[in-house]
């Protein structure tokens, strides 16, 4: 899950700098969707990302509460 966040987080800020980038250029109206795309490619990275580390910190606080300490 977290090489898939980094991957997605990783395709999110290239879709949004090469939609940033096309705004000045004659294919503007195709640039709103490579920014959308961005942002959700980036959201989701985020999410996978912060999920992982709650799997690994509750990984974590079961093996704590397995070894009774």
């Amino acid at each position: 899950m977290k090489i898939g966040g980094i991957i997605a987080l990783i395709f999110g800020v290239l879709n949004l700098i090469i939609g940033i980038g096309g705004l000045s250029t004659q294919y503007a109206d195709q640039a709103g969707g490579k920014i959308g795309f961005g942002i959700g490619a980036i959201v989701l990275g985020i999410y996978l990302l912060n999920r992982a580390n709650k799997k690994k910190e509750e990984q974590k606080d079961k093996e704590k509460w397995n070894s009774g300490n």
